[in-house]
């Protein structure tokens, strides 16, 4: 059952501050109030529609604090997907760039401030593929649900060998709160989110994700690493935006 379930893992588990990674993080982009400036930040240039980027999404989110979006380019040479949800705060939801080897597909959770396109843009070489889906947003997902509680984070990974693919799911225990919400005494509560993920195999880098407040509570994701082998280590580790970092690695199984 252990196998089939996610696995606590606390090696090297750390609070320290770490500045390195969160210096290749977008800020005029993850800040950017418009579409057109946050791609404008990514250097995106002219988008080319393409029915081979696949963007999973509900037709209506009845919660828009948790909106579950698949995003896959069957593009070869895709280096790097770029999520956006044009109505929200800030449209920038994520940039994925994944390494040779690792498939250019995602599974992710987002908050949605209302009914808005949703839009997937895949980088290939200096060339931009595009795909967007409408998303109904029943509740917003963006503002007052935030609280005031103590930081406790912790990692949960499940990697597991299907075929030559490995698939890895984590969920990282954070309160990924956005800058707009109050606590009861009315005074806001400060944003406090995941900027950067890494995670690696035999030490080399395999997927490199940049994040914004628009990524749920407690991020989960799920990515998909070839030329890994039963037993292998994939490490994973993060830094938020106010200097928090951890780590954890497990073991590949079936």
């Amino acid at each position: 059952m252990q196998r089939r379930t996610f696995l606590q893992s606390l090696f090297g588990l750390m609070l320290l501050p770490v500045n390195a990674i969160a210096a290749a993080w977008n800020k005029a982009a993850f800040e950017a109030s418009t579409l057109q400036q946050a791609t404008a930040g990514l250097s995106i240039q002219t988008e080319v529609p393409s029915d081979q980027i696949s963007l999973l999404a509900p037709d209506k989110a009845e919660n828009g604090a948790v909106v579950q979006i698949e995003m896959v380019s069957r593009i070869p040479n895709t280096e790097a997907l770029a999520l956006f949800v044009a109505d929200n705060p800030t449209p920038l939801i994520a940039n994925v760039v994944f390494t040779a080897g690792t498939q250019p597909k995602l599974v992710t959770r987002i908050k949605m401030a209302q009914t808005s396109q949703v839009k997937v843009v895949a980088k290939v070489g200096d060339r931009y593929f595009t795909t967007s889906k409408q998303v109904i947003v029943l509740e917003d997902g963006c503002g007052g649900t935030d609280t005031d509680a103590k930081f406790e984070p912790s990692l949960k990974m499940r990697a597991r060998l299907v075929g030559e693919v490995t698939e890895v799911k984590l969920i990282i225990v954070h309160p990924m709160t956005t800058g707009r919400s109050k606590n009861a005494a009315g005074e806001i509560i400060p944003a406090h989110f995941m900027q950067t993920i890494t995670a690696t195999l035999h030490d080399k880098l395999v997927l490199e994700a940049h994040c914004s407040t628009a990524i749920s509570k407690n991020p989960y994701f799920t990515f998909y690493v070839t030329g890994a082998k039963l037993g292998d280590q994939i490490m994973v580790k993060w830094q938020d935006n106010m200097g928090y970092a951890g780590q954890g690695q497990i073991a590949v199984a079936v």
